[in-house]
């Protein structure tokens, strides 16, 4: 009999949920470093993720890709970044939310990014529109390297700043089993 009322409970809120899967193809994340003599940047388009729908409403997400996947179109400035941010030791850059707030186009994420092995509260608004059947979330916010235990880089003996612009583009699709 529980077993019989569990399913009535649970099988509802699994038929209303939908996962969306990160199209990598059309998808990417860059970020925007600066120095007082230069700024750069860099761009992965090997983003993983997905996002969990319900009611056609988001309401979890992870999304993560590889440290060295990023190019910054400068093969020495990429493989010294890897040096600096450990990336045989931490690979990865990953955001899991905790919550979600969709009102209208704006998605108010609240999450951990986690980042050079260290995880840190994030909260930032994203636009979210649905185009045909592709769910776009697009956004930005900054965060500090030195807060997630990063050495800052120096060039001529001036570190880069302690700021990094991330920006992001994900396209989403149904993805079904």
């Amino acid at each position: 009999m529980k077993n019989i009322l569990f399913l009535l409970l649970f099988v509802p809120v699994v038929l209303t949920a939908q996962q969306l899967r990160v199209d990598t193809t059309n998808s990417f994340i860059t970020y925007e470093a600066s120095h007082p003599i230069h700024d750069w940047s860099g761009t992965s388009d090997a983003v993983q993720g997905v996002v969990i729908l319900e009611n056609d409403t988001p309401k979890r997400m992870a999304i993560a890709a590889a440290v060295s996947s990023f190019n910054s179109k400068n093969s020495n400035r990429d493989a010294h970044a890897l040096e600096v941010l450990e990336a045989l030791i931490f690979p990865k850059v990953s955001f899991y939310s905790e919550n979600m707030n969709l009102n209208e186009e704006a998605l108010k994420l609240s999450g951990n990014l986690k980042f050079h092995g260290v995880a840190i509260p994030l909260e930032t608004v994203a636009r979210w529109n649905k185009i045909q059947d592709t769910w776009i979330l697009e956004g930005n916010f900054d965060v500090q390297p030195s807060k997630y235990d990063i050495k800052l880089p120096s060039f001529m003996l001036v570190k880069m700043r302690d700021n990094i612009r991330i920006r992001f583009r994900l396209e989403l699709r149904t993805f079904a089993p």
